[in-house]
Formats: C-alpha cells, sequence, structure tokens
C-alpha cells in the first residue's frame, strides 16, 4: 500500500449491521448444525461399526464355544469308552478268577472225598484185621506186645513229666512251709504285744489265758496279723518270680507256688473263717458283722482267689523254659498238669499224710480252697500263643538240694511242733 493511497473507512448504517450480524449468526447455526450433523454421522458409524464387531466377535466366540464343547464331548465320549472297556476287562478278570476259585474248590473237594474214601477205606482194612486178630487163637499175644511197644515208647515222656511233678511238688509243700511257719511266729510275736503266752503245735497254737483274756483289739491283731503278713510275702514272692522267670533254674517255681499260698492263706483262709468262725473267722465275729456281710466277704474271697489263678497261668507257662525250648499245643496241656495240677493234688495228700493222726480242719481246708486258683490256671492257659525260649539243651534233674530242706522242714514241722513249742 502506497503512503500516499488512502482507505476511506466504509460506514454502514446500523440496519445494514443488524442484517449482516443476523446473516452471520445464522452462517454460524448452520455451520454448527452441519458440524453436529457430521458428529452424530460418525458417531453412527462407529457404533454401528462396534456393533458390527462386537457381533462378529460373539459369533466367533460362539464358534470356540462349540468347537471346545465338541472336543469335551469327544473327550468324555473317549474316556467313558476307556473307563467302560477297563471294567469290560475287570469284570472279564473277575470271572476268570470266580472261575479259577471255584475249579480250586472243585479240586480240593475231590481230594477230601478221595482221601475221605481212603480213610474210610482204611478204617474197613483196620477193622477186618482187628476182627481176623480176635479171631486168631492168639490174638491178645499181639495186644500185649502193642501196648508194651507203645508204654515202653512213652518211658521218657513219663519220666520228664515225673520230674516236673516231684520238683513241683518238692516247692509246692516248702512254699506252704515257710510261709506257714512264718505265720505262725507272726502270731505268736503278736500275741506277745499282749503278754499272752502260748505254746505252738503244728495243729494249732494254744493261748494259755483265760477266756475272759481276749478284747477286740486282742483278737484282731492276733488272728489277723499272720495271713495279712502271709499275703505281703505272697506279693514278694510274685515280684521276685518276675526277675527269674529268665532263668532256666527250677528253683523259681517255689516263689509262684509262694504267691498263691500267700493269696490263699489271706483269702481262703477268710472265706473259710467266714463259713466256719475260726482262724480269721474270729476277727470278723468281733467285728460283729451279719450274714449278708459274711457272704459278701465270702464272694470276694472267691472272686480273688480267681484273679490269683489267672495272674499266675502265665508265669506256670513260662516255667516251662526249665524243661522245654518251647511250649505249644503238643505239650503245653501235659506241662500243665505236671507242673500245676499233679503237684496241688499230691502236696495236699502228703500234708495230710503228715498231719495224722490229728486231722488239723482249719489248715487242710484252707489248702484245699487254693484249688479254685488251679482251677482257674487249668482253665485259662490254653488261651495264650505259643512261647519260645532259649535254643540250648535242657537237661533238668530232681532238685536235691530242696527235697532235703524239705524233709528237714517236715521232720521239724511234724516232730518238734508235735511235741510243742511253749513261748511267753
Amino acid at each position: 500500500m502506497s503512503p500516499g493511497i488512502s482507505h476511506k473507512k466504509r460506514n454502514y448504517s446500523s440496519v445494514y449491521k443488524i442484517y449482516r450480524r443476523l446473516r452471520f449468526i445464522r452462517h454460524r447455526k448452520k455451520q454448527l448444525k452441519q458440524q453436529i450433523k457430521q458428529q452424530l454421522i460418525r458417531e453412527t458409524d462407529e457404533k454401528k461399526l462396534a456393533e458390527a464387531r462386537l457381533r462378529e466377535f460373539r459369533i466367533q466366540e460362539k464358534k470356540q464355544f462349540k468347537i471346545k464343547a465338541k472336543a469335551d464331548k469327544r473327550a468324555d465320549k473317549e474316556r467313558k469308552a476307556a473307563l467302560k472297556e477297563e471294567m469290560k476287562q475287570m469284570a472279564i478278570m473277575a470271572r476268570l478268577e470266580k472261575e479259577k476259585e471255584v475249579k480250586e474248590a472243585i479240586e480240593r473237594r475231590k481230594k477230601q472225598w478221595q482221601l475221605e474214601k481212603l480213610e474210610t477205606q482204611r478204617l474197613k482194612e483196620e477193622k477186618r484185621l482187628q476182627r481176623i486178630q480176635v479171631r486168631t487163637k492168639f490174638s491178645w499175644k499181639v495186644y500185649f506186645k502193642n501196648a508194651v511197644i507203645k508204654f515202653k515208647s512213652g518211658k521218657a515222656k513219663r519220666r520228664h513229666n515225673a520230674l516236673i511233678t516231684i520238683n513241683s511238688t518238692v516247692f509246692f509243700i516248702m512254699s506252704y512251709l515257710a510261709l506257714f511257719f512264718i505265720s505262725q511266729a507272726v502270731t505268736v510275736i503278736a500275741a506277745g504285744f499282749f503278754n499272752y503266752p502260748a505254746t505252738v503245735y503244728y495243729f494249732e497254737i494254744y493261748f494259755n489265758i483265760s477266756p475272759e483274756a481276749w478284747y477286740h483289739d486282742s483278737v484282731k491283731t492276733i488272728f489277723s496279723a499272720g495271713p495279712l503278713v502271709n499275703f505281703i510275702l505272697g506279693v514278694i514272692c510274685l515280684i521276685i518270680y518276675h526277675k527269674l522267670k529268665e532263668s532256666p533254674v527250677t528253683f523259681k517255681i517255689f516263689f509262684l507256688w509262694g504267691f498263691l499260698h500267700g493269696v490263699n492263706m489271706l483269702f481262703g483262709a477268710m472265706l473259710v473263717g467266714t463259713l466256719f468262725e475260726t482262724g480269721v473267722g474270729h476277727v470278723i465275729s468281733w467285728m460283729y458283722i451279719m450274714d449278708t456281710g459274711r457272704l459278701l466277704y465270702s464272694i470276694l474271697s472267691i472272686f480273688l482267689l480267681v484273679i490269683a489263678g489267672m495272674i499266675a497261668t502265665k508265669p506256670f507257662l513260662f516255667s516251662a523254659n526249665s524243661y522245654f525250648n518251647e511250649i505249644n499245643t503238643g505239650n503245653r496241656q501235659t506241662f500243665m498238669l505236671s507242673q500245676v495240677f499233679w503237684p496241688f493234688l499230691t502236696g495236699n495228700i502228703i500234708m495230710i499224710l503228715v498231719r495224722q493222726p490229728r486231722l488239723v480242719f482249719y489248715d487242710t481246708f484252707i489248702l484245699f480252697t487254693l484249688v479254685i486258683s488251679v482251677l482257674a490256671v487249668l482253665f485259662t492257659f490254653s488261651g495264650y500263643n505259643e512261647l519260645y525260649f532259649e535254643e540250648e539243651d535242657k537237661k533238668p534233674g530232681i532238685a536235691w538240694i530242696a527235697t532235703g530242706i524239705l524233709i528237714l522242714a517236715l521232720i521239724f514241722f511234724r516232730v518238734i511242733l508235735g511235741i510243742g513249742i511253749r513261748l511267753g
């Protein structure tokens, strides 16, 4: 623009200005409408595109789901087919096993039937031979010869059982006499506390006092001291036996019999004394116990004697390690009879004979009440398992030292106590 040229500013009228302003506003509104329209078109297109993409995604997802479902269905079908095949194979195997067991059972039955048939034939043949032997003129010689052979073949076994019985009988009587002497001594000592002079015989203790000298404390102390001490010694004997049970010495059976004698000298004496009002029965009488209480004492005594026998059962079985390397069903019954029953019976017979011509009712009856414990042993030993001991040669013999001590004790019991020992 050259300096010399000057522009003149146009002057518009107010109406025209308003007109131009209105046209500008309308133009701007038109532009805004177009922009809004284009924006709506773009949003619509974008929305349609998004919906199309979403629809395509859902279609793809549905296809993938169908493919996966088909795969799962096919895998499930294959798994079911495999399981069905496995079950079929197991059923076939079970059927084969069952057929095999049935065949084996049939074979066993056939063998058993054949054995029964052979056994029947053998028995028939034996009966036929026996009939022939009976008809034979000199058949009695054959029977006698067989009996002699059988008797000779069992000679070693009988000798062994006799050895067991002798040793057990010796220790049975020894333990009884030991506890008897201790009981008498304790009774005399208890009487000494009350200044009662006494004369001790093998059949009774005579207290050289008048009947009026007895009172509650003296009766309870004197007549209960011996049985209580014997019970305590019996428990100690059981403890000592358990310390010696592994040892093969035969002397340990002394302590086992001592346990049974100790229990029996309390509860057996309580049973006899309650029934016949003698010995320990004096204590119960002076306690003024009625008949119902006496009955309860008797039942309790029997129960505890049975318990003592059950406690001694296994120790008696274990004492076989002095004579055998094992105790089983073949030798268990014979051993228990030789170790328990025959010594009990023989020992009682010997004590009855030693006490002749007097039959001491109280002491003899107490010895016989031990049969309750013995029967408990004999009825329960078969319930125990087999026992195995050390593998070494067993060469037991008669306990000569114990036998000598027993003879001296019997002489003292019968001769010295027959004369009587005065104390106090």
